[in-house]
């Protein structure tokens, strides 16, 4: 609601603006008429079209119709009334109808105008004479039909956008869900069998030992499902690579460098995802950051990883405290780091940086 009232304001003041401007044209558009009729019709014109599109802008378009029509009837009118060399009138209305109408309608309206207006001109002979606003009325008439279709096409992506984060969401409150389930089921029902068997001991007035050995073995349990859930949530914050993939993806195009990815990681080792998800967000950080990167290049292996830029090379304290956390990592899945130079078929030293796991990476 907020980005619509937004826009609502941007159009009023955009129009209110173009009106402003306007109005000496207006004075100019029938010396023949009197200025103090012309101002306010123009006037009363430029708000009636400055006012429809927020008003109607998000009804359906069975109301926009009628709305549109009359104002491209009111341009006319007011044509007519000062001339046929104030074309220009009728681009008020057509640009509303650019705005608010489908396609179908907004390509009918305006080809009925031109058509009206050749024929005006053919019947008043100076056809020839109107082609040059003719063509100036369909450009702008063109151009602001664009400019609503890509602010329509943005507001899609943001709906769709809106709606993945929703179902991710979903579903992994569904994969939390579903885990938690699978890890905690099956260990609290055997909990709670042993809990009530040592009560049903005690209350008899049975063995104490027996009722002991079930609380006991209740306590491990208990432990046991305690370390699972610890080990879940760990899993949970740990950082995956695919998800990093993907965060790569979206930031390197936010700053218009051009990315080449993996597709996958299946092929990956396991054991080395999570360290080379660490090992790519923190590059592609500094990429982003500092390095001034046209291009990016990121290749995986079994064992290694190995991401390029053609930036501005190995600047002093371009990783900073980042780079000895990263080596701690690969260092933990008994790997390297290394970094140097490197090309992406340019001429400009990039930077490369080689991670690699286990007993990769001895041949670099």
């Amino acid at each position: 609601m907020a980005r619509t009232e937004e826009r609502h304001l941007l159009v009023r003041l955009g129009g209110a603006l173009l009106g402003v401007l306007a109005l000496p044209g207006w004075t100019l558009a029938a010396p023949d008429r009197p200025i103090a009729l012309v101002l306010p019709v123009g006037a009363l014109y430029t708000v009636a079209c400055l006012v429809a599109i927020p008003s109607v802008m998000e009804r359906r378009p069975a109301l926009r119709l009628p709305v549109c029509a009359g104002l491209l009837a009111a341009g006319w009118v007011i044509l007519v009334w000062l001339g046929p060399q104030n074309p220009w009138v009728l681009l008020y209305a057509l640009v509303v109808i650019a705005a608010m109408l489908p396609l179908f309608w907004v390509l009918a309206l305006t080809g009925v105008t031109m058509l009206g207006l050749l024929v005006w001109g053919a019947a008043t002979g100076d056809a020839f004479a109107r082609v040059p606003d003719l063509i100036m009325i369909a450009s702008v008439t063109a151009v602001v039909g664009l400019l609503a279709s890509l602010v329509e096409t943005n507001a899609e992506l943001r709906r769709a956008r809106e709606q993945v984060a929703e179902l991710a969401t979903a579903r992994e409150r569904e994969r939390v869900a579903r885990d938690l389930h699978d890890i905690l089921g099956h260990s609290l029902t055997t909990v709670a069998v042993k809990a009530g068997l040592a009560r049903r001991v005690l209350d008899k007035g049975g063995d104490p030992e027996m009722a002991s050995t079930q609380i006991g073995e209740v306590e491990e349990l208990a432990r046991r499902a305690l370390d699972d859930v610890r080990a879940t949530i760990d899993d949970y914050r740990e950082v995956r690579l695919s998800v990093e993939l993907s965060n790569a993806a979206e930031a390197l195009r936010s700053v218009g460098v051009d990315a080449d990815l993996p597709r996958a990681v299946d092929d990956l080792d396991p054991a080395l995802r999570s360290a080379f998800g660490y090992v790519l967000r923190e590059t592609v950080t500094n990429v982003v950051r500092h390095a001034h990167a046209d291009r990016v290049r990121v290749r995986l292996g079994r064992d290694h990883i190995e991401i390029t830029d053609d930036g501005d090379g190995h600047p002093e304290g371009r990783f900073g405290n980042g780079l000895s956390g990263l080596s701690e990592r690969m260092r933990a899945v008994d790997g390297r780091l290394s970094t140097g130079p490197g090309l992406l078929d340019g001429d400009r030293e990039g930077f490369t940086v080689y991670a690699y796991g286990g007993r990769a990476g001895g041949s670099r």
